[in-house]
């Protein structure tokens, strides 16, 4: 890696900590944000299987099933998450942008194009290879799955490789952003 290609420069690394509490706010938001999402989901593909919206084994899916199902979950994500979360969103960035001088302002945001793949996507299918696995649920055939299974098992894919990764990405992130005394 060059200096060209470094993500973080010392400008940036300047910013973070001079605004490290409004990057905090944000990063719990995010999180609040992400955990209601979740329930929401959770809670509608519950209430969806206990009306017979849509059916609780995956072998009786249809083409029309995943098309209704995801279209009403989009609109009860965007009536009870992002309904509060745009309007939170947009007066927390109102009163930080105007709060900040002038020369920060105008300055323009670089655009780092970063060429890669989707590993993260790839690693959280492995790991939901081996929760499978390790649930016992391998030679089970699709048919017999429940959408509660399916669900709960991606989400401890995705929950193990958080945990696993994670928390050292964030530690490491902490560490870097203090190392060096703020000039």
């Amino acid at each position: 890696m060059n200096d060209n290609e470094i993500l973080i420069d010392a400008n940036d690394k300047k910013f973070v900590r001079k605004y490290w509490r409004m990057l905090t706010v944000i990063a719990v938001f995010f999180t609040v944000t992400a955990s209601a999402g979740l329930y929401v989901l959770l809670w509608f593909i519950s209430s969806a299987q206990a009306v017979g919206f849509i059916p609780a084994v995956l072998g009786q899916w249809t083409i029309g099933y995943v098309f209704t199902f995801v279209l009403h979950l989009i609109f009860w994500e965007l009536l009870l998450v992002a309904s509060w979360v745009i309007v939170i969103v947009a007066i927390i960035f109102t009163q930080w942008y105007n709060k900040l001088p002038e020369e920060e302002r105008e300055k323009k945001p670089k655009s780092h194009k970063r060429d890669g793949s989707n590993a993260f996507s790839f690693l959280v299918g492995l790991t939901w290879l081996i929760v499978v696995w390790l649930d016992g649920n391998w030679n089970l055939a699709f048919g017999s799955w429940t959408l509660n299974t399916w669900v709960y098992s991606c989400l401890a894919a995705l929950a193990w490789d958080l945990l696993i990764f994670g928390i050292p990405i964030a530690l490491f992130f902490i560490w870097w952003i203090r190392k060096d005394p703020v000039e």
